[in-house]
């Protein structure tokens, strides 16, 4: 294999350049060792630890357990997009300046609290307790996608400082917009195209591929599948599959969740202790809200390391260079114990 290929990713027809003349050993994306912060059980002026619920706006859900709740959703007390009942028609919250269009910027933005314990990491839980966070995450999805002026519903994680992580309590967002963006509208564009040429959806086909061949595949179990995609834009990224064709999030039943949070805590677990912590963003990719059921698109979680910062190539292009083939990082992650 050369040292530098361009590969194609066939869900969206984006690019990305390989080149891996620099090492691909783990520890070569580690950076300078970070000093991890000692964190306590509890802080005082965390508005996310059990027994600070006052600090935050009103409830929206919980999700008992031992002592009290164990997951906890509210309001983000500083929301990008604002909740607004009101009788405005879509029209009307449309605003036209010469040539540029605004909206008014309603929508739901939501903070998922994954633990009352302010010292606590996804890899570290109990599976029970990952179960009882992405049972959040259906149920939120479910009830803001019944409101018929969300057309989008994004769940997402940032872990980390480079992630964009601002408070340190274990926590995950819900952010739901009253259109479809571009990029989304682009990627739902290409797997309607796909399956339009070759009637079969193409992540379906990724999936089978992939478990045929096995040389990407980092975890499985009898509903998802983890790999490192084979035109992976970071190093060390990671998508989680429903093996079966479900369009949306919303279609995931119950009795899935703990399947699904056994796959998404063992790949943590393995970056984790493969790259020391590294910082990371997670995302749950489903259809707009208004084409869920379709036969085209299959919804994911993407998880995106933060090893490597976009230059101007990348930038001025929309492609992504990256350094090691998503078969060697499969490997290296295949091969990390979970402790």
């Amino acid at each position: 294999m050369m040292s530098s290929i361009i590969r194609q990713d066939m869900s969206t027809k984006d690019w990305t350049i390989f080149s891996v003349k620099r090492a691909e050993r783990p520890h070569d994306f580690m950076g300078a060792k970070k000093k991890k912060k000692v964190l306590k059980e509890y802080e005082p002026d965390c508005p996310f630890c059990r027994g600070n619920e006052s600090k935050t706006p009103e409830e929206i859900l919980a999700i008992n357990g031992e002592g009290g709740w164990s997951v906890r959703v509210v309001p983000n007390k500083f929301p990008a997009v604002e909740y607004k009942k009101d009788s405005a028609t879509a029209g009307e919250r449309r605003h036209i300046e010469g040539p540029y269009l605004s909206i008014d910027g309603i929508g739901h933005h939501e903070v998922i609290i994954e633990s009352p314990r302010h010292n606590d990491n996804i890899v570290h839980m109990d599976t029970g307790q990952v179960e009882k966070i992405i049972r959040a995450y259906r149920q939120r999805f479910i009830d803001i996608s019944r409101d018929h002026e969300n057309q989008l519903v994004i769940i997402f994680k940032n872990h980390g400082k480079r992630a964009g992580t601002s408070l340190d309590h274990p926590h995950s967002q819900i952010v739901a917009t009253p259109f479809v963006p571009g990029y989304i509208r682009n990627k739902m564009f290409e797997a309607q195209r796909y399956y339009d040429d070759f009637g079969n959806c193409v992540y379906c086909n990724i999936i089978k591929y992939e478990m045929e061949t096995g040389s990407r595949v980092i975890h499985d179990n009898d509903k998802y599948l983890a790999v490192a995609p084979y035109a992976s834009l970071v190093p060390y990224n990671i998508v989680i599959y429903p093996k079966t064709h479900q369009s949306c999030f919303a279609e995931t039943t119950v009795d899935d969740l703990r399947d699904l949070a056994g796959v998404l805590q063992v790949v943590l677990q393995k970056l984790y202790d493969l790259l020391d912590d590294p910082d990371y963003n997670f995302v749950v990719d489903s259809s707009p809200v208004d084409q869920s059921g379709n036969r085209h698109y299959h919804w994911h979680i993407e998880i995106l390391p933060r090893l490597s910062t976009r230059a101007g190539f990348e930038i001025g292009s929309g492609m992504n260079i990256n350094s090691i083939f998503p078969e060697t990082c499969a490997e290296n992650l295949r091969n990390q114990k979970v402790k």
